[in-house]
């Protein structure tokens, strides 16, 4: 190379370098879409990016600053320069799954225990669920949005409570565990008591009423199959005489996986719940919630009233102050399927024949079966604001999660047609087997349309008044029960 030739080659290199640092700043100028992701409340890092999208950007912004890097650097072959490179970036990149998945195999701890089950009278697969056992919580649930980049002034959501959680021997939620119980609850997290205290969960109320003890054996994160595999491996040996299995609108209608349990824990499931539990993810996480989010949270946000602005939804009862509720658009077009669509799709299917062996145990155990239908929260609330919001705004809701929806009008007009569909499936089902089932959405709206706030604000879980409303409505349902039955016994024995 001549002398003439080094400084232009020299040149040329700072060129490239300064051209891969302007890119790395003009790639983070275009934003995400802010209301969207306020909308499916997901997180927004620095007011304007998706977790995504930052992270694309991190990564790309890195490398292209270590190739300016390179380009001011003294390395003169374009073959040292790309092996230093790679070296650089893979061994980096190397480092930090290893130290990930590394401190979440040592010191990961997980918030669920999982354990393969195989059949017992009744043929059973997947997994049986629970939390780690003997264990208490004292902590304090806010109602307040999920994330700091959230809804414009949002309003304030169901009062502090201060919560106690305790798991028994077994890993769920019971103080105590007696040897046998007259009652046993199943289902998810809307048996379990998510965000209300021990003694605020309908079973506790429920057992208060009715005189009678309720061993708890919910549990949140699972599906049908999971309620009747820890039924049929804990809760038949408690000997009940009656069996609560509910059932949550919200999610147990979604597809869940078959087989046996113990082939899903697969080499690369059980990496990425070691990079879930690991303190470093956990720790990024915690940087990321208290520092990027923060940042810019507090941005007006352009266009959110003209699109969105009916969320969160207004409940306003007489002269009572306005009750609110937000929900994603998921919660929503879960409900927008049609009584036929319904009754021939696979998911509910695989439930009815959960239900089926639900029913099969009852009469093998000598136990009578409740089957209870727990609405979703835009189940209860939509009916009551229907002639509120717009036509054109649910559609942009819904049209967040699914853009391929009809016009406006004729959205709105097929969603509140269908909006029943799913529980009048699951009435029919019940009717045609002479199974005993109850539906809450009745008795939670009209607490609900009466001013009480059943759901909170940004959960979509039951508020302790909502409880309170659930153990009524299952009280009566049982008690109306016993006194017919008892009605029945004393005619015969009058003939």
């Amino acid at each position: 190379m001549t002398t003439q030739q080094k400084p232009d080659y020299r040149r040329g290199r700072w060129v490239f370098g300064l051209f891969c640092l302007l890119l790395a700043v003009v790639l983070w100028l275009p934003g995400s879409d802010v209301i969207e992701l306020i909308v499916r409340q997901r997180p927004v890092l620095l007011g304007r990016y998706s977790q995504g999208h930052f992270g694309a950007l991190l990564v790309v912004s890195m490398m292209l600053a270590g190739v300016s890097l390179l380009a001011f650097s003294r390395i003169r072959s374009l073959r040292e320069t790309l092996g230093v490179f790679a070296l650089t970036f893979f061994s980096t990149i190397l480092t930090i799954v290893l130290v990930v998945v590394g401190s979440g195999w040592l010191l990961g701890e997980a918030r669920y225990v999982e354990t393969a089950v195989r059949g017992h009278t009744i043929e059973l697969e997947g997994m049986v669920r629970h939390r780690p056992p003997d264990q208490f919580f004292e902590f304090v649930n806010r109602d307040v949005p999920e994330q700091h980049r959230s809804y414009p002034d949002p309003p304030p959501g169901y009062p502090d409570i201060d919560i106690e959680l305790t798991t028994d021997r077994n890993g769920f939620r019971n103080r105590q565990v007696r040897d046998s119980y007259p009652i046993v609850a199943v289902g998810d997290s809307f048996v379990a008591g998510s965000h209300v205290s021990d003694n605020q969960g309908w079973s506790v109320l429920l057992a208060q009423s009715l005189g009678r003890d309720i061993y708890n054996l919910g549990v949140s994160g699972s599906n049908p199959q999971t309620y009747l595999n820890n039924f049929s491996v804990l809760g038949t040996q408690f000997n009940p005489e009656l069996v609560v299995f509910m059932l949550y609108e919200g999610n147990d209608f979604k597809p869940f996986k078959r087989g046996d349990g113990a082939k899903e824990q697969t080499l690369a499931r059980q990496l990425k719940l070691w990079s879930k539990a690991s303190p470093v993810t956990r720790g990024l996480k915690r940087f990321s919630r208290e520092v990027l989010e923060t940042a810019g949270a507090d941005r007006p946000v352009p266009g959110y009233a003209q699109t969105v602005g009916w969320m969160p939804v207004a409940v306003a009862a007489g002269g009572q102050e306005a009750r609110y509720y937000a929900f994603q658009p998921k919660r929503l077009l879960y409900l927008n399927t049609s009584t036929a669509q319904f009754s021939a799709s696979s998911n509910w299917r695989d439930v009815a024949g959960i239900l089926d062996k639900m029913q099969e145990l009852a009469r093998e155990r000598a136990f009578h079966l409740l089957l209870v239908y727990a609405p979703s929260k835009p189940h209860v609330v939509m009916p009551l604001v229907e002639g509120v919001i717009p036509a054109d705004q649910l559609r942009n809701f819904a049209g967040f999660k699914n853009p391929d929806l009809p016009p406006a009008e004729q959205f709105k007009t097929q969603f509140f047609a269908n909006i029943d569909a799913q529980e009048q499936v699951f009435t029919a089902f019940c009717q045609q087997r002479g199974f005993d089932c109850l539906s809450l959405t009745a008795p939670l709206q009209r607490a609900t349309a009466a001013g009480q706030q059943t759901y909170f604000t940004y959960d979509q879980h039951w508020t302790p008044l909502g409880n309170a409303v659930v153990a009524d409505a299952i009280q009566q349902h049982v008690q109306a029960r016993a006194n017919a039955l008892k009605t029945t016994v004393d005619i015969q024995e009058r003939l």
